[in-house]
């Protein structure tokens, strides 16, 4: 898990142009260690790490830039008392968090003590400190594994889950809508390889969703575990141009959306599908299955409202075509509306264009 977790960094530091980047794994703390060693503009390159990593690397829980030091007692109180008169707010409470392994001529409490001294007789009159072992404004963390020390005071969270690639491989409808994007995503966290599959609207006066589309595969380009980014594009346009709009539902969609996809996967190995639909969608309709596809078809925002769930959609984000501005969202209400029929269905798939899309790595 650990391997596959430092595999899946290096791919996404590769992605943003930051290579031959040192990974150790910690496995007595469960810690992965991104080395910068012979990089200059270490500051900068830290948070360009931190930001891209928390935001689309599953199976973290957090990062934080970290000092690495000797852990030699005198300079880990004189590290550890430059780091917190760099970040310490006036009249806030503090505390010190050790903890150790090895052999040391100190124990954990001591250097919690030491380096808590140390803090308090430098800072505490200048910057009307108080120390709160309980629930402090700031934490002070040292971790020293035999001659290594490292010291941070900053920890930023990461999405969780587990890491991308290690459970299967699923294909995630793209429509425009935040609900497919959040679904795949979803998904992705659970440790799945998403290969999205985008139904673009094109040349189309009326609607459009290829705006939407760009955003959502630029940041799944950054969740996918592999060097070679792919996803399949489906022409959305035809698709619409044939069952007509008047005719379209959101039921009607889902039918043909999955069993575009089915065609596409027909000879390959998967894990499942996974498509999105806001609460509001989902009441007036049922989730489609397949008579063909053994695979399960996942709708993981079956009861979730997008505003509810951290991803990496919530910014500068809206949804095009999809529950937005398309028709059938609201023809799925008007119960006049016939479906099509079941030769309609094979022949709008039989006729539906597609291909797999490689985009240029530079």
């Amino acid at each position: 898990m650990e391997k596959r977790l430092a595999i899946n960094i290096k791919i996404l530091l590769e992605k943003i142009g930051l290579t031959n980047i040192d990974i150790t794994i910690n496995r007595s703390w469960a810690r992965l260690i991104i080395s910068l060693e012979g990089f200059t503009s270490k500051e900068d390159i830290t948070q360009k790490i931190i930001s891209v990593v928390a935001n689309n690397v599953a199976g973290i829980t957090s990062l934080s830039p970290v000092t690495r030091i000797s852990s030699d007692m005198e300079e880990i109180k004189k590290t550890a008392l430059t780091l917190a008169k760099k970040n310490m707010q006036p009249g806030s409470s503090f505390a010190v968090r050790a903890r150790r392994i090895g052999n040391h001529n100190y124990t954990s409490q001591d250097l919690e003590r030491l380096v808590g001294e140390v803090l308090f007789e430098s800072l505490a009159k200048k910057l009307n400190l108080t120390v709160n072992l309980t629930k402090p404004d700031y934490t002070l963390s040292i971790e020293v594994k035999d001659e290594v020390a490292f010291i941070f005071d900053e920890k930023i969270s990461g999405i969780g889950g587990l890491p991308q690639g290690t459970h299967g491989t699923i294909y995630s409808i793209l429509r425009g809508s935040v609900e497919d994007a959040i679904a795949g995503f979803l998904l992705s966290k659970r440790g799945a390889n998403v290969i999205p599959i985008a139904f673009t609207l094109k040349n189309t006066k009326e609607f459009s969703n290829s705006s939407a589309l760009d955003k959502q595969l630029e940041i799944f380009n950054f969740m996918q575990p592999k060097k070679q980014f792919s996803y399949f594009e489906v022409d959305f346009t035809k698709i619409i141009d044939e069952i007509k709009l008047e005719r379209l539902q959101c039921t009607t969609c889902d039918q043909l959306c999955i069993k575009i996809t089915e065609q596409i996967l027909e000879n390959k190995t998967i894990d499942g599908i996974t498509l999105g639909n806001s609460p509001e969608a989902i009441l007036d309709r049922i989730p489609e299955s397949s008579k063909k596809q053994l695979k399960p078809i996942y709708y993981p925002m079956i009861s979730l409202k997008s505003q509810q769930i951290e991803n990496p959609f919530q910014k500068n984000f809206k949804s095009e075509f999809c529950l937005n501005k398309c028709p059938g969202f609201e023809n799925q209400k008007k119960k006049e509306i016939k479906p099509p029929s079941t030769a309609e269905f094979e022949q709008i798939v039989a006729n539906a264009n597609f291909s797999l899309i490689k985009p240029d790595k530079s």
